[in-house]
């Protein structure tokens, strides 16, 4: 039963990752340049390469034991806020305007999917090593120690 909580996690996540890839690569701005204002989709171009990054990092996290059920909760919750955040940056956001034929380069569009995988990252490290609390036990002398109990079942 426990381990259920870790497939729901990397479902969820992924599924929310490749949804704003999609959402952002369909409605982000396109770099648009030149003289003859040619329109790039550039986002589109890039942005699949940052969902496979941070689907490596989800599924690497869903491989760990960690059987705390809050813990897969929250990161997928976290996953799905995170990537949200991610595709109405894209979608948005001011781009850059620049030069007298104005080239219009969508800046925020083009980081912000590097910055979800950093916390998507963060995100899979919490997930992936969460501790069990820990558990009070007494020894045979009758002294009180701490176990930490990883990937124990409850």
């Amino acid at each position: 039963m426990e381990r259920s909580w870790r497939f729901v996690f990397v479902a969820v996540s992924v599924a929310g990752i490749w949804v704003s890839v999609l959402l952002a690569s369909l409605l982000a701005p396109n770099l648009v340049t030149g003289s003859q204002h040619e329109s790039i989709p550039l986002v589109a171009m890039t942005s699949w390469l940052w969902g496979l990054c941070a689907t490596g990092f989800v599924l690497l996290a869903g491989l760990s034991h960690t059987s705390r059920r809050e813990h897969w909760i929250g990161a997928a919750t976290a996953m799905v806020v995170i990537w949200a955040v991610i595709a109405v940056l894209s979608i948005y956001a001011p781009v850059l305007v620049t030069g007298t034929d104005p080239t219009r380069i969508p800046l925020v569009a083009l980081l912000s999917p590097i910055a979800g995988v950093i916390a998507t990252g963060y995100v899979c490290i919490f997930a992936a090593l969460a501790a069990e609390e820990p558990v009070v036990e007494r020894n045979a002398s009758g002294v009180t120690i701490d176990v930490l109990r990883h990937g124990a079942s409850s």
